[in-house]
């Protein structure tokens, strides 16, 4: 089941965009104009950024994703062509990414992406693939959700989110269970078609680790990353272990 064009349906693009670009653009400008977007989904952080003049390379293992972000980027060849900008989209993991050489001035992970790699030293592997991708000094930024605040509040159900595809209306239902250490992470979309009929519901499970800000500053600084700071928010708040929605980190590879 193609389940990434019902994520892409109800991700709200435009209000994200104008919250994130302005501090991606900004970085991606200091850190020089090739970026890395690993698990970069549909492909909404790729083409932004290409419309931006940068020259990008999208990476994800969702087949349906990639399809999704391939067709994107050609609905927006011409903006980006006016930009002098680049966008491509590959099939290909994160631990994978080494095999590009060290030739990226900045890599942005993004979305809570992270979290779902679960198994042992996955994790790790993914991100020192990641920094074998970028130049000397290069700049690493991801945006994850704030598992110290969701850890001790162990919320259950979440906001409904409501989209459309071109021919179906989508809703989706999250909701998530808490054992001794990882969260397990459901997406229940219900889709129907809008000329009417009965809603029908596929899921979507994850099992994530709990990506407490220590844990993740040291799995960074495990993978070789330094120069490490924590943010609550795209406007640079300090991160708040008790307030903040996300923590976005952003660290640097070693000259």
């Amino acid at each position: 089941m193609n389940l990434a064009r019902y994520f892409d349906a109800v991700i709200p693009w435009e209000k994200r965009l104008q919250r994130e670009m302005p501090l991606l653009e900004e970085l991606a400008r200091r850190a020089g104009g090739r970026v890395l977007v690993p698990a970069c989904g549909t492909g909404g952080h790729v083409v932004a950024l290409a419309e931006r003049g940068f020259d990008v390379l999208g990476c994800d293992l969702d087949e349906d994703a990639v399809a999704i972000a391939r067709g994107k980027i050609l609905a927006a060849a011409n903006t980006i062509d006016a930009a002098s900008g680049k966008a491509e989209v590959r099939l290909m993991d994160m631990t994978q990414a080494k095999e590009l050489g060290a030739t990226y001035d900045c890599a942005f992970v993004l979305g809570n992406a992270l979290p779902g790699m679960s198994a042992p030293g996955q994790l790790l592997a993914a991100l020192a693939g990641v920094g074998a991708a970028l130049r000397p000094g290069g700049l690493f930024l991801t945006q994850n959700l704030n598992y110290d605040l969701r850890w001790r509040e162990k919320t259950r159900f979440f906001p409904v989110l409501a989209g459309q595809t071109e021919d179906e209306d989508v809703l989706l239902v999250k909701f998530a269970d808490y054992d001794a250490e990882f969260v397990n992470f459901h997406a229940m979309f219900l889709a129907r078609p809008k000329a009417g009929g009965a809603w029908q519901s596929y899921i979507r499970s994850s099992h994530q680790i709990s990506l407490f800000r220590d844990r993740m500053t040291e799995i960074l600084s495990q993978a070789g990353f330094s120069n490490l700071q924590c943010w609550g928010d795209f406007a640079r708040t300090l991160f708040d272990p008790e307030e903040s929605n996300d923590l976005i980190v952003v660290a640097s590879r070693p000259s």
